[in-house]
């Protein structure tokens, strides 16, 4: 039987050696395509967004991190524009009943920045307009509340991925001493944990991955891999949501926080992710995506290009940190 294991663990432990340079060929098909997807975006609308501007900015300063070679203007067009684009406060009224509804795109924004180590003095003067907005927006219960009937993976009703993905945007001010930044993180943490998970593929994502971040019990932490990796799908995907087909967004956003976790590339649930994501990129270097309905029974909108936009980050964030 001990024989058996070993010949299996090798096993994969060989797909897995194989499959690297696959790898990062689409890491790096994927880096081109979101530099000339994103420059598109900018020139065609001129308009600042989570899933052409800050997505971007973020998988490609992972990218760079981790060795990958990055389009260098482009990220720093890119950086700029994110970090000269306000405080991200949205001009749309509030939903009613929800006077705090949480403003979105600081919170990508600022996750964006964020990923910079070394950000330069414009970044680090956007990040904290940024900043204080998600700060403000913050409840009493220490939660952030969704806006309700929005797309999501990006916006979407719930509180629990808003709450995990603004709280993970003030861990680098939190972690530089800023006691206000600490402060809200603290009661946002407080909430989580004494929350029911809505169990929501992005929800159990990002919480790992924070819960990771801020070195929690490791009995708080299994729960939420067992639970991804229960999710996966036989053709080595993982889906937005039950009634979606395996996609990059999902796919992209599950290796990311299992890696964050501590599994390794060798790990059978991380190599499927992976040769799910190699054989779904297209010769562009992008990956398909549907939209998500705003709720259930309601069609998603046909116009793909942000969502791809979006999915293709998620996918290379994904491969970049599964690597």
């Amino acid at each position: 039987m001990r024989s058996l294991i070993v010949i299996i663990v090798v096993a994969f432990a060989g797909a897995a050696s194989a499959q690297e340079p696959e790898v990062g060929a689409a890491i790096d098909r994927g880096l081109a395509f979101l530099a000339k997807d994103a420059l598109a975006w900018k020139k065609e609308h001129n308009c600042a967004s989570c899933h052409h501007a800050a997505l971007v900015v973020w998988s490609m300063r992972e990218a760079k991190q981790r060795g990958h070679a990055v389009d260098e203007p482009v990220l720093a067009e890119m950086t700029k524009w994110v970090a000269e684009s306000g405080d991200g406060k949205t001009s749309l009224p509030r939903p009613a009943g929800i006077p705090k509804a949480l403003n979105t795109k600081p919170v990508w924004f600022a996750l964006a920045l964020g990923a910079d180590a070394e950000p330069d003095a414009v970044s680090q003067a956007g990040l904290k307009r940024l900043l204080e907005t998600v700060k403000s927006d913050q409840t009493e219960s220490g939660a952030w509340n969704s806006w309700p009937e929005t797309r999501p993976p990006i916006f979407g009703n719930s509180d629990e991925s808003m709450t995990a993905l603004a709280t993970l945007a003030l861990l680098p001010a939190a972690a530089t001493g800023d006691d206000l930044a600490k402060a809200v993180r603290d009661k946002a943490v407080q909430w989580l944990t004494t929350t029911k998970t809505d169990d929501d593929p992005q929800s159990i994502a990002m919480r790992l991955v924070l819960w990771q971040r801020l070195n929690r019990p490791a009995q708080e932490r299994e729960p939420l891999i067992q639970r991804i990796q229960a999710r996966q799908n036989a053709d080595g995907g993982w889906s937005q949501s039950p009634d979606m087909a395996s996609d990059a967004w999902a796919t992209g956003q599950a290796l990311y926080a299992l890696s964050h976790a501590g599994l390794k590339p060798v790990e059978p649930v991380i190599a499927r992710g992976q040769a799910f994501l190699i054989k779904t990129q297209r010769e562009d270097g992008s990956w398909p995506m549907t939209s998500r309905p705003t709720k259930p029974g309601v069609e998603g909108t046909k116009y793909l290009v942000p969502i791809i936009g979006a999915g293709s980050a998620w996918a290379v964030l994904g491969l970049v940190r599964s690597r």
